[in-house]
């Protein structure tokens, strides 16, 4: 689930104007265009970040061990806040950039252009982000299939092949799938217009395909209203990014996780409360736990990469993270590795988050 930090800034774009393809910020700064909005990267490309325990606009709380791990991003010779951007001052004096009041950082196991293995990093961590214009009460949502439009719950909105104008679904249809209706006084608003149903009523839609809600939904991130009837599709801005090939995904009592190609269940290393991960740390790797062998000629995928372990071997890592599995996981969807009370590892969720409840 996307933090509600995200719809949040949903509302504070809809008075601004569309960006183009990818727009410069301050120091060098650029907003990379995606279908969701504008991640933040640095001018060398490398991904920005947002701390949730910077909840104090004007105040950074990633000081010590956390900023050698985040480095802020410091303002440089006599520029100027402007728009979007502010500058505050650190307990030690130096000047860092904000986004929408939130200091940015880079992260330490970023290691190209376009990484963002501190995305999700105990729940805490955050790509930097300027999400697309959307009306009131429409956000955006993570769910397994990728960056969705949601309703003010957090909820995945639908859309109709082939509908147009709301007639699409029609009185019977709408016990399943409500219609996102807009207010009164609501305007178009960039992508987002409106069509007039046959009861008078107006829906929104979106780059011309009105939007619903499926009424049997009821946690963010759920899509399932793409298993009922032909035609329905979560409105999806912005897939996730691929796995390798050999990651399968597998059903647990816990949701939908990563797993290998025999079923068993990935656990990468755990970060802890601040969210400081040491990828090359004190895991001693006990009898339980053997790491996710690669073969040697393997290449990086999305998040995944590949870096050489203890037994002189290669091994997959998940952002940056390397990756694990438990001898104990015997069947397809089991995480006895996490029930043994270890929580230095933690399984990966199908959406790529870590699995809730696993921080140390």
């Amino acid at each position: 689930m996307l933090r509600s930090a995200l719809m949040i800034a949903a509302s504070l774009v809809l008075a601004a104007p569309a960006f183009a393809a990818d727009e410069k910020g301050p120091d060098g700064i650029v907003l990379k265009q995606h279908g969701h909005g504008w991640l933040l990267a640095d001018a060398k490309g490398m991904s920005l970040y947002t701390f949730e325990r910077d909840d104090a606009p004007g105040k950074s709380t990633c000081v010590g061990a956390c900023a050698q791990q985040w480095p802020p991003v410091l303002v440089t010779g006599e520029a100027q806040a402007s728009g979007d951007w502010s500058i505050i001052t650190r307990d030690d004096g130096k000047k860092q950039w904000a986004f929408l009041d939130k200091p940015i950082y880079n992260y330490t196991l970023d290691v190209a252009p376009g990484d963002g293995n501190g995305d999700g990093v105990n729940n805490q961590w955050h790509l930097g982000f300027k999400p697309i214009a959307t009306p009131p009460g429409i956000g955006i949502s993570r769910t397994m299939s990728g960056y969705v439009l949601a309703d003010s719950k957090n909820l995945t909105l639908y859309a109709l092949d082939k509908d147009k104008d709301g007639s699409g679904c029609d009185l019977a249809c709408t016990e399943n799938f409500m219609p996102v209706l807009a207010a009164g006084m609501a305007h178009p608003i960039v992508d987002w217009t409106l069509v007039t149903r046959k009861d008078g009523t107006h829906q929104w839609a979106y780059k011309g395909k009105p939007v619903y809600r499926y009424t049997s939904d009821f946690h963010a991130g759920e899509i399932l209203g793409e298993k009922v009837g032909k035609g329905w599709k979560a409105v999806v801005l912005e897939p996730l990014t691929p796995n390798p090939s050999w990651v399968t995904v597998q059903a647990s009592d816990a949701g939908e996780l990563l797993a290998d190609a025999k079923g068993r269940t990935i656990y990468t290393l755990n970060a802890n409360r601040r969210g400081l991960a040491n990828p090359k740390g004190t895991f001693d790797r006990p009898g339980d736990w053997q790491p996710l062998v690669a073969e040697a000629d393997a290449k990086a995928v999305g998040n995944w990469s590949v870096v050489d372990n203890k037994d002189g071997g290669k091994q997959w890592a998940y952002k940056g993270m390397p990756c694990f599995t438990n001898v104990n996981d015997v069947m397809p969807g089991d995480i006895l590795g996490i029930r043994s009370g270890d929580r230095r590892l933690q399984a990966i969720m199908k959406s790529g988050m870590p699995m809730q409840g696993t921080g140390v």
